[in-house]
């Protein structure tokens, strides 16, 4: 996925880039604001066609987007996340926080929703409109100045979806079992110099079926690089019976994979106008019927 931004920009045309470029000076004075605010963006998105969640130059990737969205409204221009997810890893729940322009001028550093925060800006309805199908904002919360998706979440929750190929279901559970009191994950990640502990705590480990799928549901504080699917990749050669080598474990598919929700001390109350909720339920239609067409192949 090398430089599959910087090619879709090549792809476009002189007024489609002016366009580009030029609007978020073009709109800077469109919302008249009275203050700045601290927000949390509830956002999903399917990440077969991106580079992943993070930032990255000349690449597009989930977090380009909606940064370019930020930017295109005039909205804001940060942005922090509660997980990263690599290329072709989607999210149900994902959290994002950001200080954002604001109508109100005064009682914003709050978690509860109030009478004023019916006046405020729809945050989701403006960046939908500006965001393509695939990456939606499904709502926005009222958060403390001091909240941060990333460093205030005291519990990250993923699922690995999978369907049954003859796995020895009990042998995976006892697999599971020992990944909860493990310590130290050295084996379950990709190595960087950077990373100076492997050590982390698995709050659960679980296979759970689902209609006709299944799905590993793995929760913790926090996870190393490709630390779920180096896990799902174990279970699988032990589901199968299959001999491996803890010291060369591979990497199971970033399809089946899906940051489902991030988890906090203090319960976020989140606003969503009818519209985004609309596009969320169409989502979630096309999907089912998506599951329903393949459910006999």
């Amino acid at each position: 996925m090398k430089n599959v931004y910087l090619e879709h920009l090549k792809s476009l045309s002189k007024d489609q880039l002016i366009s580009l470029l030029y609007k978020p000076y073009k709109n800077n004075k469109i919302y008249d604001f009275k203050s700045y605010r601290n927000v949390a963006l509830k956002f999903c998105y399917h990440g077969k066609d991106y580079s992943g969640l993070a930032e990255f130059k000349f690449r597009d990737t989930i977090g380009n987007r909606i940064k370019n969205a930020l930017l295109m409204s005039t909205l804001g221009d940060k942005i922090v996340y509660a997980g990263r997810t690599d290329a072709g890893v989607s999210a149900a729940n994902m959290i994002g926080s950001c200080r954002v322009k604001s109508r109100l001028t005064s009682n914003t550093n709050r978690y509860e929703i109030t009478d004023d925060d019916t006046d405020e800006f729809n945050y989701d309805l403006i960046l939908n409109s500006y965001l393509p199908e695939n990456i939606k904002i499904l709502g926005w919360a009222p958060v403390e100045d001091e909240f941060s998706a990333r460093f205030s979440c005291i519990q990250r929750i993923y699922r690995y979806y999978f369907f049954d190929e003859g796995y020895d279901f009990s042998n995976m559970n006892k697999m599971c079992k020992k990944i909860i009191s493990l310590k130290n994950f050295y084996d379950f990640c990709k190595h960087s110099e950077n990373i100076k502990n492997y050590n982390r705590t698995v709050d659960k480990c679980e296979i759970v079926k689902d209609n006709d799928l299944y799905y590993l549901d793995i929760r913790a504080r926090s996870f190393l690089h490709n630390m779920v699917r180096k896990i799902f990749w174990v279970l699988d050669k032990i589901g199968r019976d299959e001999s491996f080598s803890y010291s060369n474990v591979g990497i199971s598919d970033p399809e089946n994979l899906i940051f489902y929700e991030a988890i906090y001390p203090i319960k976020l109350n989140f606003l969503c106008k009818q519209k985004s909720n609309n596009i969320y339920q169409k989502i979630k239609i096309k999907n089912e019927i998506l599951r329903q067409i393949y459910k006999e192949v």
